[in-house]
């Protein structure tokens, strides 16, 4: 297969792209003790990892079909997230009204996000260090989603989780903020089988989307794995 100069750049660029949401996501996860002491840190590092997609992913990828609407996306989502966490300030009742919205926004971009790394992980032409790094960088985006999805949880039906498992609350601090961090590290447990304490054991909604964090990990590296290898036999037949 021949490739352009053209097409060999683009192809440098989004697989260094492949490499910065990987760091950028890692350095996200690491961080979450940190946002547990300052506030909006995380929210601040979901803003970035939108514009992380955006600029240094889907600017450089051959999937052009659903570019718009990852742009559309991705800019809705960090617009939801402004305005999602000043109405939990200024007006917590109107807050609870936008977290449905809110989550809504959240997982369709990081889910497409996700649908558009695996097409697009399957058209590389080479398999190189990158697009391995790019394959772990899609699984880390389920485990960010699953945190989006568990805070939405807490904010619509606090006593699905348990209390004594989360951090304690300063005065005046809005509660989904305050533990927003402790439930992002519980969805990468849930997404690893490693487990955690947090959910209540006999409500079944938050058990429903442990199992949903759980399955979808599973499920894409199951998928991602199949895809690989279909592409290696069919190349080797």
């Amino acid at each position: 297969m021949r490739i352009s100069r053209e097409q060999l750049q683009r192809i440098r660029r989004r697989h260094f792209g492949y490499r910065i949401t990987l760091v950028y996501e890692l350095v996200l996860l690491l961080l979450l003790p940190v946002a547990q002491q300052i506030t909006l840190l995380l929210s601040l590092l979901l803003i970035g990892q939108a514009m992380v997609f955006m600029v240094f992913v889907s600017r450089y990828s051959a999937l052009r079909r659903t570019r718009p609407l990852m742009y559309a996306l991705g800019c809705t989502a960090i617009a939801m997230e402004v305005v999602w966490h000043a109405a939990l300030f200024w007006s917590p009742s109107l807050g609870r009204a936008l977290t449905l919205p809110h989550v809504v926004v959240w997982v369709l971009f990081l889910l497409l996000a996700v649908v558009r790394k695996v097409k697009s992980l399957i058209r590389e032409p080479f398999v190189t260090t990158s697009v391995v790094l790019g394959a772990a960088s899609g699984y880390l985006t389920v485990g960010i989603a699953g945190g989006v999805l568990l805070t939405a949880m807490w904010v619509l039906q606090p006593s699905a989780f348990v209390a004594s498992a989360l951090p304690s609350m300063s005065a005046g601090a809005v509660a989904s903020v305050a533990v927003a961090p402790a439930l992002m590290a519980a969805s990468f447990g849930l997404l690893t089988t490693v487990g955690t304490s947090v959910l209540t054991p006999s409500n079944v909604s938050v058990q429903v989307i442990a199992n949903v964090i759980t399955i979808a990990g599973q499920l894409y590296v199951a998928i991602l794995i199949a895809l690989i290898l279909g592409r290696v036999q069919k190349r080797l037949s």
